[in-house]
């Protein structure tokens, strides 16, 4: 099944995930958004049911429990410091997700609605997500291999969602893939034609959301730098100088290295790039050269201490240390299947804080999709989930075997 309008692609692979492609070299942003609105409604006429319950149960699911106009009104304050092309973009969408009422659960996706799912990481309590990488220097393919799991609430219909998107910016920006849900402008995670990669993960906070009045987006954040740094370090500072609502990392990689930005808002002198040698709190623990990883806990010195009394994080990480000491001692080098060994660990049980699970089971914060990245290559395989069993067995199907740029 596939489905297209102008400047806009997108096809149905295997049942499993959608394959999308924004060319923003023929319309304009507003054009693109208003034609990717359309060609959504046109393939998957429940969309807007689906992520209208989506909003519902993230919204009941968060500590919080926040109201939809409070969510509609932070949204709006972060759309003010979007990039104009961006605006468009959110504008030309809202003309197809037009209802004016604002409901959730009542199954109809209005305009106001869509602009709170497209920042929601922002304004709704996230899930749980984790990566590891392989650093060239210690991969079989020359280059890094990255890892990365996105977990979130387990809500039906989300697993129908699932979507590889392919931004075509011509000579305005660089090209990129986000890999993320069906509609999302600004994906969770992201790579570009310069062999950069990016994944954003939740890391908690001892106290609430920053005010939304003067802030970004952090995701908008991420596909911006993407689209306009070249490097890993100019990603990092682009990033580092924004006004965020929440504190949060990213998981970074280039052709020869990866390291994981703590933007911890709360202690924003301690800050900044971890890799294999930084050093860690006290707890925490990482003797293995040549491969980094990250969980849902700030590790630097002098950063928020979500680690310590947090078993699911502190078993995940121990988990990547023991796997990827167990697979250097077996292998010398690391290949893609090495590092999605890694990640695929369901544990004994699926369940994190029980059994170190990285690949989590729909009784845990279940991971909805996987994947492995080539840095050089950009070769991408990916499971779709999330899966069933206990623990979770996860089958990973090729994505690109090449870059798709």
């Amino acid at each position: 099944m596939a489905g297209s309008s102008s400047g806009v692609t997108i096809e149905r692979i295997d049942d499993l995930y959608y394959k999308t492609t924004l060319d923003f070299t023929t319309q304009s942003h507003f054009a693109v958004g208003q034609a990717y609105a359309q060609a959504i409604v046109d393939i998957f006429p429940a969309y807007g049911a689906v992520v209208d319950n989506f909003l519902y149960l993230s919204a009941i699911s968060s500590p919080t429990h926040p109201e939809l106009p409070e969510l509609v009104a932070k949204a709006y304050d972060l759309a003010v410091g979007m990039p104009q092309s961006y605006k468009d973009e959110l504008a030309g969408m809202m003309t197809v997700f037009s209802s004016p009422v604002d409901r959730l659960g009542d199954g109809v996706l209005s305009a106001n609605e869509l602009l709170v799912f497209e920042v929601v990481h922002d304004v709704v309590d996230p899930g749980s997500c984790s990566a590891g990488a392989v650093y060239a220097g210690a991969s079989a393919t020359g280059a890094t291999i990255v890892g990365r799991n996105f977990d979130w609430y387990d809500m039906p219909g989300v697993s129908s969602l699932h979507n590889v998107q392919l931004y075509v910016n011509g000579d305005e920006a660089n090209d990129i893939v986000g890999i993320g849900l069906l509609g999302q402008l600004f994906p969770a995670s992201v790579f570009n034609e310069k062999h950069l990669s990016g994944a954003l993960l939740d890391s908690d906070m001892h106290r609430g959301y920053f005010t939304t009045q003067g802030a970004t987006s952090y995701p908008a954040d991420f596909r911006y730098a993407f689209e306009q740094q070249d490097t890993l370090e100019g990603v990092s500072q682009y990033l580092l100088s924004q006004t965020n609502t929440h504190s949060y990392i990213g998981f970074l990689a280039d052709v020869e290295t990866a390291a994981v930005l703590e933007n911890d808002l709360e202690h924003p002198a301690s800050r900044g790039l971890r890799t294999a040698e930084s050093p860690l709190r006290e707890g925490a623990v990482w003797e293995v050269s040549g491969a980094v990883a990250a969980v849902n806990s700030f590790l630097l010195p002098g950063t928020t201490d979500n680690f310590t009394d947090d078993p699911a994080n502190q078993r995940r990480f121990a988990s990547y240390r023991t796997l990827f000491e167990a697979e250097f001692a077996e292998n010398g080098l690391l290949d893609m299947q090495d590092i999605q060994n890694i990640v695929s660990y369901a544990g004994t049980d699926g369940i994190a804080k029980n059994s170190g699970a990285i690949y989590r089971a729909t009784n845990d914060y279940p991971t909805y999709q996987s994947y492995i990245l080539d840095m050089g290559s950009l070769r991408l395989v990916a499971n779709f989930g999330p899966t069933d069993g206990n623990p979770p067995q996860p089958a990973y199907v090729q994505v690109f075997a090449a870059s798709p740029f």
